[in-house]
């Protein structure tokens, strides 16, 4: 019951639901069931059946996923205070992609039954539901957008920021979370390899940007990181 109280109290303040009124946020977290997973350990993986909401209170995440015929990989790290995996409740589709915890980490989530049961009591929820949606839009179009960044430094930037839950200008994390994740995903998630996106963040260390420890970024200035991307790219 305590680690319920402390889970609900985490996700009152933080994500999704710090968004939604108090009525449906209440509905919510009476009904959170608690999970624990190792590192390595499958939240879910493509093709399962459809499921319920899941949220990250601590520890963190990896998405894999791919299009059609191409092979999965690493598409997004979320942190605590992420929720996913309501399209089942939009849909009724299985899975499509595969979340892995990257850490010894502990989810909550919201059965598909229970899901339902709020929704058919109170129909103009879905509100919040579309909200869920439109917050995974948001990341989704920012992942694209900055892909499309030509410069590295400019291109990591964004990702660290994003990484971080610090890169949405429409729903802005409160504070960084630590990136629980090797230079080598880093990299791979900007489309550098390993030798060089060490370059990058070795810079970005100097410039008091980050901090990078083994198997771990911690952002320490927003402000520095947002500039970088602003600057127009050195020529060549």
């Amino acid at each position: 019951m305590k680690g319920n109280a402390r889970a609900a109290e985490f996700l009152a303040e933080h994500g999704w639901l710090s968004f939604t009124p108090h009525d449906f946020r209440d509905k919510v977290l009476q009904r959170i069931q608690q999970r624990k997973f190792e590192k390595g350990e499958l939240v879910y993986q493509v093709g399962d059946a459809p499921e319920g909401l899941w949220a990250i209170i601590e520890g963190a995440v990896e998405i894999s996923g791919s299009s059609p015929g191409a092979v999965p990989h690493l598409i997004h790290f979320a942190v605590p205070g992420f929720w996913f995996g309501e399209p089942p409740l939009i849909y009724g589709m299985r899975r499509v992609v595969t979340v892995t915890a990257s850490r010894p980490s502990r989810l909550v989530t919201l059965p598909l039954s229970d899901c339902r049961a709020i929704l058919e009591a109170d129909p103009g929820a879905w509100r919040w539901i579309a909200l869920l949606s439109a917050m995974t839009a948001d990341l989704a179009i920012g992942v694209v957008a900055d892909l499309l960044l030509r410069d590295p430094a400019r291109r990591t930037s964004a990702l660290l920021l994003r990484l971080a839950g610090m890169r949405s200008m429409v729903f802005p994390g409160k504070s960084p979370s630590p990136i629980y994740l090797s230079q080598e995903k880093v990299g791979s998630l900007v489309n550098l390899s390993r030798n060089s996106i060490i370059p990058v963040l070795q810079e970005f260390e100097r410039r008091g940007f980050i901090k990078v420890s083994y198997g771990s970024i911690e952002v320490l200035d927003v402000a520095g990181l947002t500039a970088t991307i602003a600057m127009e790219p050195a020529e060549n």
